[in-house]
């Protein structure tokens, strides 16, 4: 298989300043979170220094100024996952989105009704919904995975049927990386008339969104997984949506009129903004999708797609070390096991050689109780990620194992 360098990117490590300081550390934990470049790190700052103050409130240029950022930051990001900004709300996170749906969601429920979900879901898509159904005594139906191709059994739209009234799916697996065919499966849901909600969060990094394309109600996903900070969520509404979703959170700037009889809220995408928004980690998650745009231009996807399974191909020639099922399409994100080396053994010992990945259930516990697995090993790459990064991991795995082996 040609080397990964061969399609001509270079990874940008002189954009983060974590290697400056770091210069040996290999990050291979960008699935929990990216490391952020300059230039987004700079326009933070920059909004913090020169043009901060509240939005949607003052009526002074400063003021003013900042509202402006905002929704020109709403309408950059909407651009860029194919929509336009009335369809945008900006939450704290992708969490607290599917938190928001949950709770706001007006669908005439009767005992019995099922909500769809796969069994790759994240906690943060399965929790919320696995909480509506005990209120409303619905049935949570799992969309499995294949045990030997990691993707969704043939047999998959047999599960989406009358009584479904809402499709909770993930675009892919922040387990094993695997892409899911979600425009389908929300084709199959719209025939039901149910209502679509796909959680991006662990694809934003690496799949090109258009939420036209893929005609779901809702989809959400967090900056920080796009090399954005910390503490701000985008969710995309369609109209249909906006029709059944009541703000779950009230408060200031999503009210037109208050009084002490009653109170009528903003129309549009704002009325589910209650509160002061992260206007910072907005205009940086804005600027995170340009900069990520710009090194996907440059071959960012072609690079990680080629070192991958590079990375692939040596994992599944150490015969202790097993993979867990993924095929094409997938996200630059694996996981392994030893059935001879505990998975907080490895990275204990990876940790110790300066090598960042995690251990455990990664918020997917139903995934690995189906699969019969405690903890597993996953490695996930960026767009700083080096073919010297992986070939440090490949070393220092065989000498854990080595070293745990011979114990």
């Amino acid at each position: 298989m040609p080397e990964a360098r061969a399609t001509g990117y270079q990874p940008p490590r002189d954009a983060f300043g974590l290697w400056q300081e770091q210069p040996e550390l290999v990050y291979l934990d960008s699935a929990a979170s990216c490391q952020v470049p300059e230039p987004v790190l700079q326009r933070y700052l920059q909004y913090y220094r020169r043009q901060h103050a509240n939005v949607h409130r003052g009526g002074y240029p400063l003021a003013q100024q900042a509202t402006q950022l905002l929704e020109q930051s709403r309408e950059r990001l909407a651009h860029w996952i194919g929509t336009d900004a009335e369809h945008l709300v900006f939450t704290a996170g992708a969490t607290h989105s599917l938190n928001l749906l949950a709770t706001g969601l007006t669908i005439d429920w009767q005992a019995g009704d099922e909500i769809v979900v796969s069994r790759a879901e994240h906690h943060a898509n399965f929790l919320p919904w696995q909480r509506l159904a005990e209120r409303h005594q619905l049935k949570l139906r799992w969309l499995d995975l294949d045990p030997l191709t990691g993707g969704l059994p043939a047999t998959w739209p047999e599960l989406i049927g009358p009584r479904c009234k809402l499709l909770a799916v993930t675009m892919a697996s922040n387990v094993t990386g695997q892409i899911f065919p979600v425009a389908e499966l929300c084709r199959q849901a719209a025939a039901q008339g149910a209502v679509s909600i796909i959680d991006a969060a662990q694809a934003v990094s690496s799949v090109t969104l258009d939420v036209a394309a893929l005609q779901c109600d809702a989809l959400t996903f967090s900056a920080h997984k796009m090399y954005g900070v910390t503490g701000c969520g985008v969710l995309y509404l369609s109209d249909r949506i906006q029709q059944q979703l009541q703000p779950a959170l009230l408060g200031g700037g999503m009210v037109a009129q208050v009084s002490e009889a009653q109170s009528q809220w903003l129309t549009g995408v704002h009325k589910y903004e209650a509160g002061t928004p992260n206007t910072a980690a907005i205009v940086a998650c804005a600027e995170a999708a340009e900069w990520l745009t710009e090194q996907r231009q440059k071959g960012l996807s072609d690079y990680l797609d080629g070192l991958t399974r590079w990375l692939v191909d040596e994992l599944g020639q150490r015969s202790w070390i097993q993979l867990l099922p993924r095929q094409a399409p997938a996200l630059p994100v694996l996981s392994f096991f030893s059935p001879e080396v505990h998975a907080y053994d490895l990275a204990s010992f990876l940790a110790e050689q300066g090598i960042a990945v995690r251990a455990g259930s990664h918020c997917a516990q139903p995934l690995l109780q189906h699969w019969q697995h405690e903890a597993v090993v996953r490695v996930s790459l960026a767009a700083y990620t080096t073919r010297a990064d992986c070939e440090r991991l490949l070393a220092a795995l065989d000498q854990a194992y080595q070293l745990f082996a011979d114990a």
